[in-house]
């Protein structure tokens, strides 16, 4: 069956950077492993993990502006070959979307190489252009939520298990471009050749 809707994990698969939090916290010079294994064992929410990789940001450098974020995502790239995909997506008749456990400063950066409906991304706060804080939209343990919205026949390709929920919630899963290999996904291709993820999105019947 020809797809409904196509969904798209962003850091890793549409562009380079495998996190954009870990891109953020790389130019801050910041570390967030305490709070990242905090959420992994149950200890705190997505919002808490958001406010506290926010506080360790504004700890180092005190005011933040968006020109920041701007400098971060002028060095982000799409994976190779994204001409294929853009045009693929251009004649593609259904839903195309993205959700990321990413953070919309750096995500917002698919925008420039490819035509979507419609990105879901966590988001930082600002006033008067400087940054206050982060609100928490897409848990990465419950992206599957966001795939409800839409009827027919989904697909949905992702970089890693934090996929694992939107990969059960869709008819057809793709692994793309992955550290490690997952038994529950359809297709597995392990290059970040978005040319050979556009062949096999042209080849679903």
């Amino acid at each position: 069956m020809i797809p409904s809707l196509i969904a798209f994990d962003v850091d890793g698969v549409l562009l380079q950077p495998k996190s954009s939090w870990n891109t953020i916290h790389d130019y801050f010079g910041v570390k967030n492993e305490e709070s990242l294994r905090a959420f992994l064992n149950g200890e705190i929410g997505y919002q808490e993990f958001i406010d506290r990789d926010v506080n360790l940001w504004l700890g180092k450098q005190g005011k933040i502006t968006r020109g920041d974020f701007r400098i971060i995502a002028e060095s982000i790239r799409p994976n190779p070959n994204f001409e294929y995909l853009r045009d693929f997506l251009k004649e593609f008749n259904g839903n195309k979307i993205a959700i990321s456990g990413g953070i919309d400063v750096i995500v917002s950066k698919v925008n420039e190489y490819f035509d979507l409906d419609e990105i879901y991304s966590n988001k930082l706060v600002f006033r008067n252009d400087t940054l206050i804080g982060g609100s928490a939209v897409v848990n990465p343990h419950e992206k599957g939520l966001f795939l409800g919205k839409y009827k027919g026949h989904k697909v949905s390709i992702g970089d890693s298990e934090w996929d694992k929920d939107m990969f059960k919630n869709s008819d057809y899963s793709i692994l793309f471009n992955s550290d490690y290999d997952l038994e529950f996904v359809d297709c597995i291709i392990h290059s970040n050749d978005l040319k050979e993820l556009t062949n096999v999105l042209r080849d679903l019947k």
